[in-house]
């Protein structure tokens, strides 16, 4: 079973790529990956994923700024300081916005232009999920347990929805339906445009992971340590299609997963990466990092999968095989996943540096 991934657009505007949040991207990197150019956040913590539009990539920082960074070279197009907050969710980009929760739940709406900020929208508890833009909704987690979608242009609420535990996902939109999975333990679908619930399923325990969907079928890990594959192509009657659990390794899983072609591929608190074969979950390789995984891999194309430990180490693996094809210590540690768009591939570290990997071009790089 082959699965069928939507092909990557150019730009990176969630946090897992698309709405269908999938982790993966038509960028390629060489098998000795250059470092294009980094980006000092003046010592700040990057904690959250950067999203890209239009050739400028969008992020907050552990010490409460917004900034809009030049993919082409990483000079700074703008910088916006919040006072007395920070930024632990990764924004999202649509038309000419950067939408980003800070930490307190404040939503602000930021022209992308110059960072001057259009609304405001006070969500009432920490948000952890990235946003996701549909059809001029944003859709907001949180985590008291709330969805929240706003009026893209003016922030005003238009509906939410609220479950009995945290939200710690973003959501995963596909075919107008939303797929939420949450700390108590089921996998919601919703209605984009009204926000009434379609269906929900029971995933065994709580997990704060985003769902990737491909062929109507939702990939995800749980707090517990399984990895399930649920059947959501109907949304009224999601169902779970097979589990895995690691006999030798049962620790939680807090990483999305990467979709590739042949396999899915995620990383669990044991230091392991996985892959599984879409059909039935049976495991095709695994590969050991030295150190817990945090940042959710990305798949690359030519068949490749980018891995992120928290001690700052970079692994290029083979997506057919799991083994290593490249590894680099940057220093500090990564917490969240990269993004790619344009030939470049984008990762922030916990020392305050926004690194850009590609192929280097008219000497750039080395």
């Amino acid at each position: 079973m082959l699965l069928v991934i939507p092909a990557a657009k150019a730009d990176w505007p969630f946090v897992r790529g698309g709405a269908d949040s999938t982790g993966a991207t038509e960028v390629a990197l060489p098998d000795e990956p250059k470092l294009l150019w980094t980006y000092d956040a003046e010592g700040a913590s990057l904690e959250t994923t950067p999203v890209v539009i239009g050739g400028v990539a969008y992020f907050g920082d552990a010490d409460g700024a917004a900034h809009a960074v030049k993919l082409s070279d990483g000079s700074r197009v703008w910088r916006r300081q919040a006072e007395d907050t920070f930024y632990l969710s990764t924004g999202a980009v649509a038309g000419d916005a950067f939408v980003l929760p800070d930490a307190d739940g404040l939503v602000r709406c930021f022209k992308r232009a110059d960072g001057e900020v259009r609304w405001t929208f006070e969500a009432g508890a920490e948000v952890f999920g990235g946003p996701i833009v549909h059809e001029g909704l944003v859709l907001i987690p949180t985590e008291a347990g709330n969805l929240y979608a706003l009026d893209a242009a003016t922030g005003d609420e238009r509906w939410s929805f609220t479950i009995e535990a945290p939200l710690r996902c973003a959501p995963t939109v596909v075919n107008g339906h939303a797929l939420l999975a949450g700390c108590d333990g089921k996998l919601h679908t919703l209605n984009v445009a009204t926000g009434e619930k379609a269906g929900d399923c029971d995933i065994g325990g709580p997990t704060g992971n985003t769902a990737a969907v491909a062929d109507g079928v939702a990939y995800f890990g749980a707090e517990e340590g399984t990895f399930l594959a649920v059947d959501a192509s109907d949304p009224s009657q999601p169902a779970v299609k097979w589990t895995y659990d690691d006999p030798k390794a049962g620790q939680g899983v807090r990483t999305a997963a990467a979709l590739t072609p042949d396999a899915i591929v995620y990383a669990n608190q044991a230091k392991t990466v996985y892959a599984l074969r879409p059909a039935d979950g049976e495991p095709v390789w695994r590969a050991r990092t030295r150190s817990r995984v945090e940042a959710s891999p990305l798949a690359l194309a030519g068949g490749r999968v980018l891995i992120a430990t928290t001690r700052g180490r970079l692994m290029l693996l083979d997506a057919a095989t799991g083994e290593t094809v490249w590894s680099d210590h940057l220093g500090g540690g990564f917490l969240a996943a990269p993004a790619a768009s344009d030939g470049v591939v984008l990762i922030g570290s916990t020392d305050g540096l926004l690194y850009a990997f590609g192929k280097p071009q008219g000497g750039v790089g080395r």
